[in-house]
């Protein structure tokens, strides 16, 4: 497979899981918003701004961390490269790189995507709330995985895309519980219903609230919450569940076996999952959790940084 197919394709993947991501944070935020009084309004919004690494930018643009600006900035400002529509944009130009390499449908579903993104009038999805807009991006992220699952060949290409948006949830969901960690522990004292519906909400946020009960019962406890977000070996968005999954691709794409490694990108996800294969929860929260979270969040970029020199750059003849 050619370097830029790889690269397009593992950049669509990371696109698309990270506008979905950014959707269902949004969205569920402003659900919290509406449920709760606004005594804690500023613990709400402002950790959405960190999460996405983007909160220099934030600041240079607005003067108030309110629910209006961060979803505007987050969904619709041209000039912030992570927000949804830009990601939705990017995604579906790299699509576009490589048509001949990804099926009609796939093709057809990120471009209706786009278009339909292109009809919201910002001003007008600001003052109605975020839950329309996030709605499809989310719904639309999760028919794309499923046309993709169903119509493209399994093969490398298959992989690299597994790659792009398991390395991607791996790192938002370390950045979610870092910040929300932060917040919630050491932000001033909540009442015990509002720091219930809290916790409730970052479950949500990862579509993981009925998995919880389900694996722990009530009442919410900060530690399992943790537990169940970082730990988890079957959870679809849990940070050990996703670097399993690139792990796996990446040895799928080189063909190494299980006790070795071709590259540095293998070495150190091998290292990160027999981390997170071994380590209990409450080791975790002993030694510091922020420190633990940050880690990971720097393993996930330097194994990013190392499968692009492996597989996307390539030396130019002179």
């Amino acid at each position: 497979m050619l370097s830029r197919i790889a690269e397009s394709l593992f950049w669509l993947a990371r696109y698309i899981e990270r506008a979905e991501g950014t959707a269902r944070i949004l969205d569920v935020n402003y659900h919290m918003l509406l449920e709760q009084s606004q005594q804690s309004y500023h613990l709400r919004w402002e950790p959405l701004i960190i999460m996405a690494g983007e909160e220099d930018r934030f600041r240079k643009l607005y003067s108030e961390v309110n629910a209006e600006n961060v979803f505007e900035f987050l969904a619709f400002r041209p000039d912030n490269p992570s927000s949804i529509v830009q990601c939705i944009s990017k995604a579906r130009e790299n699509a576009r790189t490589i048509r001949d390499r990804i099926s009609r449908e796939m093709w057809e579903d990120i471009n209706g995507l786009y278009y339909t993104v292109s009809q919201f009038v910002p001003r007008e999805e600001i003052a109605a709330g975020p839950h329309r807009f996030c709605d499809r991006i989310k719904f639309g992220a999760h028919r794309f995985h499923g046309v993709t699952d169903a119509t493209l060949p399994h093969d490398e290409g298959w992989e690299f895309l597994r790659i792009g948006w398991s390395l991607e949830r791996a790192e938002m969901t370390a950045r979610l519980v870092d910040v929300q960690y932060h917040n919630l522990l050491d932000g001033p004292p909540a009442a015990d219903a509002l720091d219930n519906h809290q916790w409730m909400a970052v479950l949500r946020s990862v579509g993981a609230y009925e998995a919880y009960h389900r694996q722990y019962h009530p009442p919410l406890e900060p530690e399992k919450v943790a537990e169940m977000l970082i730990l988890h070996h079957q959870h679809p968005h849990s940070i050990r569940f996703n670097v399993a999954e690139f792990q796996a691709s990446l040895r799928a794409v080189s063909g190494s076996g299980r006790s070795s490694y071709a590259n540095e990108a293998e070495r150190l996800s091998g290292k990160l999952v027999e981390r997170l294969s071994y380590d209990k929860i409450g080791e975790i929260f002993k030694q510091g959790l922020h420190g633990y979270l940050n880690d990971v969040v720097n393993m996930c970029g330097a194994i990013g940084d190392d499968i692009a020199r492996t597989y996307f750059y390539y030396a130019v003849v002179a």
